[in-house]
């Protein structure tokens, strides 16, 4: 399948007027802009939404409606990488196959996989490629000009199943809005949390 590359404008669009931040907690995977949509890891509590999804709720509204079209696995989160240089790794807290696209205005930029019997570079501008990429080591050629690539996958944690209502980003009132199914979310009102509500102790 070729995706077209008008697929990729709305999400290109929101990304050069506003970049991702840099992702520092990624040093051991490369460096550069990258930070995951939908569920995410949170230490010690259980997996729930990214922040991304409320605070870049129309950034967010786009990959899902991209998703909704050209995205045939299941799929609980999405890794956005923007001009992310990445180096050999195995993608971590992935299960099953994920849906890896890139897009954008460069030349180069071919995924690299490093063992299995789909060693080698491949294209994957516009052209996405499915695999199991927790079990091999992949990374990105040198490219130049604007990369960018989407990484659709279904996260999971050892022992901490994920069972969250659904995602959805609506346009209300002149803003997009991000709901944890029927429950709306932004900064202030935070995701659900079993200590929110209860009074500091002084002791």
């Amino acid at each position: 399948m070729i995706i077209p590359a008008e697929a990729f404008d709305e999400i290109l669009s929101e990304l050069e007027s506003r970049p991702i931040p840099i992702n520092r907690y990624r040093k051991l995977a490369g460096d550069g802009r990258s930070q995951a949509f939908g569920v995410v890891g949170r230490r010690n509590l259980a997996p729930d939404y990214s922040r991304l999804c409320w605070t870049r709720s129309k950034l967010y509204k786009h990959l899902l409606d991209f998703a909704d079209k050209y995205v045939d696995i299941s799929y609980n989160a999405i890794t956005v990488n923007q001009n992310y240089k990445s180096i050999a790794h195995k993608d971590k807290h992935n299960i099953g196959n994920s849906l890896l696209v890139s897009f954008g205005d460069f030349t180069g930029g071919d995924l690299k996989i490093h063992e299995t019997d789909l060693s080698g570079n491949h294209d994957i501008r516009h052209k996405p490629m499915i695999a199991d990429f927790s079990k091999m080591l992949h990374s990105t050629e040198d490219w130049s000009g604007n990369r960018c690539s989407l990484v659709f996958y279904q996260y999971y944690l050892p022992n901490k199943p994920v069972n969250l209502p659904k995602p959805s980003v609506r346009y209300e009132d002149g803003i997009y809005k991000f709901y944890r199914g029927d429950e709306y979310i932004d900064a202030k009102i935070g995701l659900p949390h079993n200590l929110k509500g209860r009074k500091k102790s002084n002791v």
